[in-house]
């Protein structure tokens, strides 16, 4: 999948932007607040309907309009789609792709992976920051997991409802339990199959953007435990039986759910060592994007073409040498890619377009 052609009209500062990116790595320069980011965040919005920013889309028109748009022309697997959102104050979002109103998840849009400056917290922040990852990756690779997530956060919703009730029907909470226990281990099994995938890559990514020789593990992390030398679907099913009675008390106490893949987690391990506790900032940064990488090629070896790769301001935390190693990749990449930065001095560009962004313009 690779953008040729892109067009924004009165998005936050940019009045009027056309650009034709390159098939690889495409570098926007310029200084902080021209407008690099917000290109990145409208491609971004073109694929996902909403921002990886804070704001409505209200608060994204430009000063004196009343409206905004986003275009694209772009390829997947040989065929040719044009993408547009029009947003106007008055009259709401509309998604079109090749003319045709769409939703924003449908399978023609673009698909994009993004990292930006937060991503840190991928590595050190809440256990929810790691599972958002895993939500969004696996959403876009699987219609399936999208259906069972949203069937999971129905039955725990009402689950814990039952919870909160002071008097709770024993038989109508038996009938929960079992379809919460089913649909949580149609997750669960989701997730640790993607999570294989994602640490295989790892091992694969992290030596090529370090020069030191650091090992990189990426396990699923579940809430409760699991005395099994493996796991599969029934032993799970059994297991995450045996947990729920056990907690039951604890549950009606507290009215909440104590258990399932809502409080899961990711563990990641650097030289055998949690990553979010024994490694350096820079080092935090440099597994975030190896795990935004994995993510990538994940995507590839499960729906057979690339997503979009969009990184703002990965520069930041990392030395000159990482940040090369960085580029190195990115300009080789069979991907299209768009980075952000103020500054690319001392930097091998190679393969690559340099755009220059300058109060909302290319100049």
């Amino acid at each position: 999948m690779k953008i040729v052609d892109f067009k924004i009209r009165n998005f936050r500062n940019i009045k009027k932007l056309d650009i034709l990116p390159g098939p690889g790595l495409n570098i926007l320069v310029g200084d902080n607040a021209q407008g690099k980011t917000n290109l990145l965040e409208s491609i971004y919005i073109l694929s996902t309907g909403t921002s990886f920013r804070t704001g409505k889309d209200i608060n994204f028109v430009q000063y004196n309009s009343e409206s905004y748009s986003i275009y694209a022309k772009y390829t997947n697997q040989e065929r040719k789609i044009e993408s547009l959102l029009k947003y106007k104050i008055t009259a709401g979002k509309v998604f079109e792709i090749n003319g045709k109103k769409v939703k924003s998840s449908d399978e023609n849009n673009i698909r994009v992976v993004l990292f930006t400056p937060d991503d840190l917290y991928l590595i050190k922040g809440s256990p929810n920051r790691r599972r958002n990852f895993l939500d969004f990756a696996l959403r876009q690779v699987s219609a399936d997991y999208i259906m069972q997530w949203e069937n999971y956060n129905k039955i725990l919703k009402k689950r814990n409802i039952l919870l909160k009730k002071q008097n709770i029907d024993d038989r109508a909470f038996s009938v929960i339990n079992d379809i919460f226990i089913e649909t949580a281990v149609q997750v669960i099994i989701k997730r640790i199959n993607f999570v294989n995938i994602l640490d295989d890559l790892c091992q694969k990514i992290f030596p090529l953007l370090n020069s030191d020789k650091h090992i990189i593990k990426i396990r699923y992390a579940l809430s409760f435990p699991v005395f099994s030398g493996k796991i599969n679907h029934e032993i799970l099913l059994q297991t995450l039986k045996e947990q729920v009675l056990s907690k039951k008390n604890d549950e009606l106490m507290r009215g909440t759910t104590m258990i399932g893949p809502h409080l899961d987690d990711l563990n990641i391990y650097l030289d055998d060592n949690l990553a979010r506790l024994f490694s350096s900032q820079g080092q935090q940064r440099n597994i975030a994007v190896t795990l935004k990488l994995a993510e990538i090629y994940a995507f590839k070896q499960i729906k057979g073409y690339y997503p979009l790769f969009l990184l703002d301001e990965v520069f930041a935390e990392l030395d000159e040498a990482k940040k090369n190693l960085l580029m190195e990749q990115l300009s080789k990449a069979k991907f299209q890619s768009f980075l952000s930065s103020v500054s690319i001095d001392n930097i091998k560009r190679g393969n690559s377009q340099i755009f220059k962004i300058k109060n909302g313009c290319i100049i």
